[in-house]
Parts: C-alpha cells; sequence; structure tokens
C-alpha cells in the first residue's frame, strides 16, 4: 500500500449494492495490487434523481423542481476510484503549484486557512470573492456558469490529461481500468433494480395501496442479491425475468456525478482553462475562481470590461470540449462603485430564474455592496427540509400511536428533539466539520466569518422556530385526517 493514502473504518461503504462488503485488509490488498485492478469485473451504477423542491410561502408562486442524475458505484468499485483519486490528486495539486494557479479551482479540494490550519468551505470561499469586490471598489463581478458540466467531459481530453498528470504517454493498465470504466460506464435504475429484486412494490398505508418498499429500508441486505441472480434478473440472462436493466454511456463524454474519482476529473478537466482565465484577470488586477461549473470572474472596470470578460472565457471555453458551452442564460454581472459610505451596487445581467436584485450572489450568499445575506433560495432549502422532515416524522408519530387523537398527538410529539436537527445547538465551540452544522450553527458560523457586513443573517433565521412548530403540527392533523375511518356495526 502506497503511504500516501489508506483506509479506516469510516471509510467503509454500508449502502445497499451488487457486491458484498469486504473487510479493510481486503480493500487495501485490492486497490494496491494494480493487477487485482485490471482484472477487476466492475459492477453497473446505480442511478437515481436527486430532486428537490425549492420552498416558497403559499403566496408566493411555486416553482419548478429541481433534479440532477446522481451515480453510486459498487463498494469495491468506490474503493479503486476513491485510491485512484487520491493518487490522480497529488499530481493535480502539484500541477496546481507549478503553474501559480492553487487558489483558483476552489472545489473538490481541501483549500487551506491562512496561518490558521483546516480547510475553506463556502463561507470562507464567499468571504474571498466579497474581500476582493471591497479591495477593487469600481469594478465588475461576473459569474458564469457551464452547461451540463459533468454529463459534456470529453472522454479524449480526459485521458490525454490523464496521462500527462502521470508523465506517460499511454495510461498504465490498471490506470486505464479505471478510465474506461468512469468514461463508458454502465448503469442501471435504483428503483427498477428494487423492483426486480422484490424489495419494491405496491404495500398499504393507512387504507390506501400506494408504491413503497416491501421492507424497512434499513433491513435492506447489504449485497442485494447472489452473482447468480445478477446475471439471471438484473442482465437479461433469464428471458421470465425480463430484458436487461443494464444501461451503457455510449456517447464519447461524460462523467457519472457521485463517483468518487468524478470531482477530479472535473477538476483536472479545466487545468489550461483555468490558467488562462488566472493569467487574463491577473493582467488586469482582478480575482479568478472557479467552483466545479461556477465561474466567476472579478475585474476592475465597468460594463466594457465585462463584456469583453464574457466574450473571452465563452470563446475559451469552446477550445476544451466540442460539448461544453457557458449558458448565456446563468450569466450574471454586477457592476460596483464607490459612494459615500461604502460600495453601490447594481446589476448589469440579471439571471432570468432568480431574483438577485438586492445583490450579487455568490456560493449561497448575496452582496449588496454594504451587507452580506445568505442567499435567499439557501434559506428555502432549508426550510424545504424542514417541512419535508415533519411531513415525515408527524406521518410515523401518528402510525405508531393509532389510538390518539390530533390533540393527543401534538402534545406526545417531541419536538424539542425534532429541533435539535435544525435549530440551535448549545455548543461552545462549533465544530468545523460543515457536515455536523444545523441550520443556525450555519448561519452563526457565516455570521461571525462576516463580521459586521454579516450583522443580519440570524435576522433571516426569525420566525424559525414558530415555522418548525406549525410544519409538525400541520402534518399530525394531516395525518389523522387521513386516517382510515372504521365501518360501524349497523352499516
Amino acid at each position: 500500500m502506497e503511504d500516501e493514502f489508506d483506509f479506516t473504518g469510516k471509510d467503509l461503504k454500508h449502502y445497499p449494492h451488487f457486491d458484498a462488503p469486504i473487510t479493510l485488509r481486503e480493500i487495501r490488498r485490492l486497490v494496491s495490487d494494480p493487477e487485482k485492478v485490471r482484472t477487476n469485473s466492475f459492477y453497473p451504477f446505480f442511478l437515481y434523481k436527486e430532486s428537490w423542491q425549492p420552498y416558497r410561502s403559499t403566496d408566493a408562486a411555486k416553482p419548478d423542481k429541481k433534479t440532477r442524475p446522481i451515480r453510486y458505484g459498487a463498494r469495491r468499485d468506490a474503493y479503486i476510484f476513491a485510491f485512484y483519486r487520491r493518487k490522480l490528486s497529488r499530481l493535480y495539486e502539484a500541477r496546481l503549484r507549478e503553474m501559480g494557479i492553487e487558489d483558483c479551482p476552489i472545489a473538490y479540494r481541501q483549500v487551506l486557512k491562512p496561518g490558521r490550519g483546516g480547510g475553506k468551505c463556502n463561507i470562507d470561499f464567499a468571504k474571498d470573492a466579497f474581500d476582493e469586490i471591497d479591495r477593487l471598489g469600481d469594478c465588475v463581478a461576473v459569474a458564469l456558469d457551464i452547461k451540463g458540466y459533468f454529463e459534456n467531459l470529453d472522454h479524449k481530453r480526459i485521458k490525454r490529461l490523464w496521462c500527462d498528470l502521470l508523465g506517460v504517454t499511454k495510461l498504465p493498465p490498471d490506470h486505464y481500468a479505471v478510465f474506461k470504466n468512469i468514461t463508458n460506464y454502465s448503469f442501471v435504475d435504483q428503483r427498477s433494480v428494487y423492483l426486480r429484486l422484490g424489495y419494491f412494490g405496491m404495500r398499504e398505508r393507512n387504507g390506501q395501496t400506494i408504491p413503497g418498499f416491501l421492507i424497512p429500508f434499513r433491513d435492506m441486505p447489504k449485497q442485494l442479491c447472489s452473482n447468480s441472480d445478477f446475471r439471471a434478473k438484473i442482465c437479461g440472462g433469464d428471458p421470465q425475468y425480463g430484458p436487461s436493466l443494464i444501461q451503457k454511456n455510449l456517447v464519447p463524454h461524460g462523467v457519472p456525478q457521485g463517483a468518487p474519482i468524478s470531482d477530479l476529473i472535473a477538476n483536472f478537466y479545466l487545468l489550461e482553462f483555468d490558467r488562462v482565465m488566472a493569467d487574463y484577470v491577473r493582467a488586469r488586477d482582478g480575482r479568478y475562481m472557479r467552483y466545479s461549473d461556477d465561474i466567476l470572474l472579478i475585474l476592475p472596470g465597468g460594463s466594457s470590461e465585462a463584456r469583453a470578460a464574457v466574450y473571452f472565457a465563452t470563446t475559451e471555453m469552446r477550445k476544451h470540449g466540442p460539448e461544453l458551452r457557458i449558458k448565456d442564460t446563468k450569466t450574471c454581472v454586477a457592476q460596483f462603485q464607490r459612494v459615500p459610505g461604502g460600495l453601490q451596487f447594481r446589476h448589469l445581467k440579471q439571471r432570468p430564474d432568480e431574483t438577485m436584485k438586492n445583490g450579487f450572489e455568490y456560493l449561497g450568499f448575496r452582496y449588496d455592496g454594504r451587507r452580506v445575506y445568505v442567499r435567499d433560495s439557501t434559506i428555502s432549502r432549508f426550510y424545504g427540509k424542514v417541512a419535508s422532515a415533519a411531513k415525515r416524522d408527524g406521518r410515523r408519530h401518528a402510525e405508531k400511536n393509532p389510538t390518539l387523537d390530533a390533540g393527543m398527538l401534538i402534545d406526545s410529539f417531541n419536538f424539542p428533539l425534532f429541533s435539535q436537527r435544525f435549530s440551535k445547538v448549545k455548543k461552545t465551540n462549533l465544530t468545523s466539520d460543515y457536515r455536523s452544522w444545523t441550520f443556525y450553527s450555519y448561519l452563526k458560523r457565516s455570521a461571525d466569518a462576516f463580521g459586521p457586513k454579516g450583522g443580519n443573517i440570524l435576522r433571516q433565521a426569525r420566525g424559525f422556530e414558530d415555522f418548525m412548530h406549525a410544519r409538525v403540527t400541520a402534518a399530525l392533523v394531516s395525518a389523522v385526517a387521513r386516517r382510515k375511518v372504521p365501518v360501524s356495526a349497523g352499516s
């Protein structure tokens, strides 16, 4: 095992898939043996659609539901992808330092905080951007978006850049096996697999027949089926089960978003673009940052400088794959000008699908030249999560207590426990692990990071406790109303 990366217990994958769990010792033997990697039989990725409904108050128009495809591999495959990601990541980081652009691509990397240790998160990156606007004063901020980024990465270019990082003209057999299975990958629809294997189907709930899991998801076996059942039921080897569920990526572009190595590919794919754009912006005393498919340019000047920068970036992007495009409808240009007491903000070009009239938005925050706020859509997502959790937990509480009426259910529901998942937590020292943050701790971190400019952030959560209580109460009342009414003996 190379010393740059080792697996620990926290790296073990416990989700259901086609392969059985393996031990840490077996993982190390697998990933560190190039011949085992070369001959590994990669299973199809599981595909599911991650969807979310942006939350709006009842008096606002309901926006369209947003979805994105997520694909995740079998355990053995994921361990291999993760190991080779780490091998390539070290080479990529060295290349960034060599090119002098280590502060430009900021997603999927650990960018250290100067002098304080620890890695930066989106709060820190947004602060960096807004600080740059403050430094320049009279400037423009240009936000660009790459259309369908992961789905449009050209395979030939990926292979060439992979070879370049390794310093070879041809990929070694083990690297080629990883490359081939992350580009010409196969996949299956997750729901179709559960349905064919008998874990999903029609079941009864509250007197109604609805689609759902036939066993609790927590009881789902880690290995969903034997190898023989995989060949017969999933691959279509036995006609009685229907045709094969396996689909293949047959186009010469795209990597599966969700695989452990795809994020690194998405980073190194634009190495040359990042260098060119960094040179362009630095020559004008500005700042260039790229968070995956979100590009940010901050430049001194006004509308003419912004137009030139958009044209330059759009033209340069066309050189990096026939399918890659800057999405014009997602382009946002804001101008900041010095005025007494701070900066004045106005839009030169605004995204039609977002309400950014009150400031320039970046990585979940909004800046108007004087104050920083958490972006409205970020707040709405938090509220949407609470609404979904309240509906689910309220329904479960009612199902566990079928004899209690709505009032008794409300009185017996553990509101403090529910609140802990989202609201204020009694911690004197908030952890730097953003995955453990609640809604309140995220806002608190943000307000502290932005200092006086973030003074209004915590005020954005006013009424949140009342909202949680109201949503749970409504869910409990609704669950009681949907109960099947018993038929009386005389009817």
